[in-house]
């Protein structure tokens, strides 16, 4: 009897036994099922995920190629305009003076000599108003610098770095009201105008000592005067003065600095009430010119108003651009620049 319950208690024990392996190893059988489940989800989301950005890869590429594709075949039908309206305009126009002219360019280009290039004219020059005191010289090399400053960014540049700006300052503060200083100060302010109108260069005009103070003098001593010859030549010296003061001031913190200072603004204000009194003497007696030409048969045309430009169209000349305008040549829009650059009110 204790032999049989001892074989029936080992029994269950074994039972027991297996139930609990079995359970055991369905247990991890789940988790191995499940976790391999995961694994595949997350292995189908990586690919669909990988899938998807070779999609937009891909739709960006074709995007890309189309629009370089595009681009080209534009750049060819422009290309192929340009030349048949360069042809068609050379067999329509190509006569005997325009070859002349053609042949006489070929010939110049043949010619031409080294030190009539804008850098050696730049050196000589810059060497010609550093050193020399005579007016002839010190004119003529003011020529050559308004001409190499008018065509190139890269003399702007070597001008600014020689020292030449405080220079011209110095030598239009010496010149007086005669003729020839006139001259010499006409150009002078045309060389600082076309380095202001270059924005790599413009601080290297206004960071002068007493730049502005300068200018104004200049406005104050050359203010038009209708009817006077020698007022007339110093009418220009007024307008460039006033185009290069607008192109230093035309950023925030410059028009602040000035605007800051009550005498400059008078100054100005003075400038331009005596400016505006004078063109308006004027416009009254061109008016009652027109009208009595008018009455006798002459037909009669009204002036055009005058407008304000905006200073910031005011480019050097080799920005060949649309909107790029002019210097201004009249003394009241010039004047007028300055005041809507600094933000002072015309009443």
């Amino acid at each position: 009897m204790s032999m049989k319950n001892a074989n029936k208690r080992v029994n269950s024990a074994i039972c027991i036994q297996r139930w609990f392996r079995a359970k055991l190893e369905r247990k991890r059988f789940i988790e191995k099922y499940y976790s391999i489940i995961k694994i595949e989800h997350e292995v189908q989301e990586c690919m669909n995920q990988k899938s998807r950005a070779a999609s937009v890869i891909q739709k960006a590429v074709r995007h890309f190629l189309l629009r370089k594709r595009q681009e080209k075949f534009n750049s060819r039908i422009t290309k192929l305009q340009a030349l048949w309206r360069g042809y068609s305009w050379r067999k329509k126009h190509d006569c005997t003076k325009i070859k002349a002219i053609r042949l006489s360019l070929q010939m110049v280009n043949r010619e031409i000599r080294e030190e009539d290039k804008l850098y050696k004219r730049t050196t000589l020059a810059l060497h010609y108003l550093l050193t020399y005191k005579h007016l002839s010289a010190i004119l003529e090399a003011l020529k050559h610098l308004e001409v190499v400053t008018r065509l190139s960014p890269r003399c702007c540049e070597n001008m600014a770095q020689s020292g030449a700006i405080s220079k011209i300052f110095v030598l239009i503060r010496s010149c007086n009201r005669s003729v020839p200083c006139m001259e010499v100060i006409r150009y002078a302010v045309q060389v600082l105008l076309n380095v202001a109108k270059y924005e790599k260069t413009t601080s290297a005009v206004y960071d002068v000592e007493n730049c502005i103070h300068t200018l104004l003098e200049l406005l104050q001593m050359y203010r038009e005067k209708p009817g006077d010859k020698v007022a007339d030549k110093g009418g220009s010296i007024f307008t460039k003065t006033c185009c290069l003061l607008a192109v230093l001031l035309k950023t925030t913190n410059r028009a602040s600095d000035v605007r800051s200072s009550p005498k400059v603004v008078d100054r100005i204000y003075s400038i331009y009430k005596l400016t505006a009194r004078k063109h308006k003497i004027n416009a009254e007696r061109i008016l009652n010119n027109q009208k009595k030409n008018s009455s006798i048969g002459i037909p009669f045309i009204p002036e055009t108003p005058i407008r304000t430009r905006i200073v910031s169209r005011l480019k050097p000349d080799w920005v060949l651009r649309r909107d790029s305008i002019e210097e201004i040549t009249n003394s009241l829009q010039a004047i007028q620049m300055v005041m809507d650059t600094l933000g002072i009110p015309y009443q």
